[in-house]
């Protein structure tokens, strides 16, 4: 019953707030986590109330998921909680408190946040560690933020507090954390030599920190040499050149494409470079052989115009996605025509990256095709330019906004939606105000609430007559125990891939939706096929949308997933739901973390984790293919 409440984002008329406050922990427990992923500031101060209460009961599992729950809200009123939680007697209840409060970017959360970097406790020093990653960088004591930062990134034996204030600094782009970056770049914890080497992507280096990023391409993690490469490309110096060259020959090929776009910065030293890219581009991989292209045609332009025709009328669809990338970096006069036949290409990934290539290219020819887009049938097509005209659109073009919005149906038409109330509001205006209306009563409730934001603003004092605040909740889908349990010994999923096999152990109890979603599309067969459309090294790999292009994926019933954000932590091998904007907004789609991605905790949904198949999961490439998805231990059947 929880669950079911959960999932239709209701409180049950008060019911929650009910099995907080009473019967057996397990209960408590379930129903405080469905209040904290009620969404805010709609359902307000009843709700925070509640959850401030569990904070302060007998249960220390019931308080860590009340304050976990606060922090998925991020309610300013829960303040004086968040303060009494840091002194709770029990680690992982005062864990729970420093992350809640990091999610509130405020000084006194800070100073609650800074304060816990020396608790006795390493899981609460962990949560304060990567708190600061959250907020602004240009508040008034980003200082003292960067200094308490660095100091604990500099304990190096305090390694599980350490790797997570580098990425901290990484995310700040702290400059005073340019040595710290430097001395742990060499460190035995991969960890911290992946934190390190991003650290130094983002700083400004010296000719030591140089010559330390040239050494990390030959590190033996793959992934320390995929964030090596980046970092020198952002600064390309010429003596780093026989080491780039090196990596491009690296067994991954991973560290081989992170190489090639590395190389494409190194603009003022384009003839040492163009024999060390030709000498690539016949790689045995075909992601790496995009990149080459793409970073071949960034340093030369129109010299490569005809090898870039070439790939785009080849059969290949992954080689012709690779052609309309580069074909960015051409002229107008040579991209603009091979781009616009690209948007008609019969493969739905080549159509999405040929329209967000032509964002680089304004001219009336090419607004007139993306304008066409935004009626086209399908849906990715319409998504595509809507993801550009959102940013490049102007008051003549609300009309056809208006259209899509009110056309758009079935898969992803709440992107789509979202998208085009983001054009609205940007062009703003009494001309874009029937598009935010329109959207303050659209069935999703991401974008209803992003409407009335926007009219708030540009139009105060506007009434949502027969309407209710409230977002309506969308239908509950009742369905048998036995198909959708809740509890109990977790299921176990094979996914056979071209590359070989992963096997995954679902998180039934933590997020019973996910994996119900999961394995019953995999039961249909609905991942059998189905291509690896992002990849990105030392990040994630993701798949399982049947277009291939990132812009669909159905869930089994339908409507899209609600978020089950837990206080679990994305690791290597980690099994997560691909979102839009709207933490609510899950499908089909799957994703598998390489590493430790602090910045997804609390926002994706987490429900499954690698147990077999770690060299599999870092060999998949881009379009690599899922043959099928086996369902291979289910307790409850």
């Amino acid at each position: 019953m929880i669950a079911l409440y959960e999932d239709s984002r209701s409180d049950g008329d008060g019911l929650l707030e009910t099995f907080a406050a009473d019967g057996a922990e397990s209960t408590r427990v379930r129903a405080v986590f469905a209040l904290g992923r009620m969404p805010f500031p709609e359902e307000g101060a009843t709700v925070t109330r509640a959850l401030c209460a569990a904070a302060k009961g007998t249960s220390e599992r019931v308080r860590a998921a009340a304050l976990f729950g606060l922090g998925l809200r991020g309610d300013p009123a829960a303040a004086d909680t968040l303060v009494e939680g840091r002194n709770d007697p029990i680690p992982d209840v005062r864990a729970r408190a420093v992350e809640a409060a990091s999610r509130i970017d405020e000084p006194r959360m800070h100073g609650l946040v800074l304060g816990a970097l020396s608790d006795e406790a390493e899981i609460v020093r962990a949560e304060a560690a990567v708190g600061p990653s959250r907020w602004k960088r240009d508040a008034a004591d980003s200082d003292a933020v960067d200094t308490a930062l660095v100091a604990a990134a500099s304990a190096t034996k305090d390694v599980d507090v350490a790797w997570r204030a580098l990425s901290s600094l990484a995310r700040r782009r702290s400059a005073k954390g340019a040595a710290v970056f430097a001395a742990s770049i060499t460190h035995v914890d991969a960890r911290m030599r992946i934190f390190s080497a991003q650290g130094l992507k983002v700083v400004p280096v010296d000719a030591g920190a140089q010559e330390k990023l040239r050494a990390a391409l030959a590190d033996p993690d793959w992934r320390v040499a995929c964030e090596a490469a980046l970092a020198i490309g952002e600064h390309p110096d010429a003596a780093a050149l026989p080491a780039l060259e090196k990596a491009l020959a690296h067994s991954s090929s991973h560290v081989r494409r992170c190489a090639a776009e590395a190389l494409a910065h190194f603009v003022d030293a384009k003839e040492a470079v163009r024999p060390i890219l030709a000498r690539a581009k016949d790689d045995a991989s075909v992601d790496v052989r995009c990149s080459v292209l793409v970073a071949r045609a960034q340093l030369d332009g129109d010299a490569l115009a005809g090898e870039v025709e070439k790939a785009a009328v080849s059969k290949e669809a992954l080689w012709r996605a690779g052609a309309a990338g580069a074909a960015g970096s051409l002229s107008h006069g040579k991209a603009i025509p091979l781009l616009l036949k690209l948007t008609h290409d019969s493969d739905p990934h080549v159509v999405d990256v040929a329209a967000h290539a032509l964002k680089g290219h304004a001219t009336p020819e090419v607004h007139a095709r993306l304008v066409e887009m935004l009626g086209d049938a399908d849906n990715g097509v319409r998504l595509a330019a809507v993801d550009v005209l959102k940013e490049t659109g102007g008051a003549g073009d609300l009309d056809a906004f208006a259209k899509c919005l009110s056309t758009s149906r079935g898969d992803i038409s709440g992107e789509i939606a979202s998208g085009v109330v983001d054009a609205a509001a940007r062009i703003g205006g009494e001309p874009a105000r029937p598009i935010l209306e329109r959207g303050a009563f659209h069935t999703s409730a991401f974008v209803r609430q992003k409407s009335r934001a926007a009219l708030a603003k540009d139009f105060p004092g506007t009434k949502f007559e027969g309407s209710n605040d409230r977002p309506a909740s969308p239908p509950m889908v009742p369905l048998p125990d036995t198909d959708y349990p809740t509890s109990g010994p977790n299921p176990r999923v094979e996914v056979v891939t071209n590359r070989g096999t992963m096997v995954f152990e679902l998180l039934r109890n933590e997020c019973p939706v996910h994996v119900f979603n999961f394995m019953t599309l995999a039961r249909r067969g609905f991942y059998d096929g189905t291509t690896f459309h992002r990849v990105v090294p030392d990040f994630v790999i993701q798949g399982g949308d049947r277009r291939g292009d990132g812009n669909g994926g159905a869930t089994w019933r339908g409507d899209p997933l609600r978020g089950e954000f837990t206080p679990r932590k994305f690791a290597r091998g980690s099994l997560g739901m691909p979102r839009n904007d709207d933490p609510d907004s899950g499908g089909s789609q799957i994703f598998v973390t390489h590493r430790e991605t602090p910045h997804l905790d609390g926002r994706y949904t987490l429900f499954g984790e690698l147990r077999d198949g770690f060299e599999v999961l870092d060999s998949i490439e881009l379009g690599d293919t899922i043959r099928t998805v086996r369902v291979v231990g289910d307790p409850s059947r």
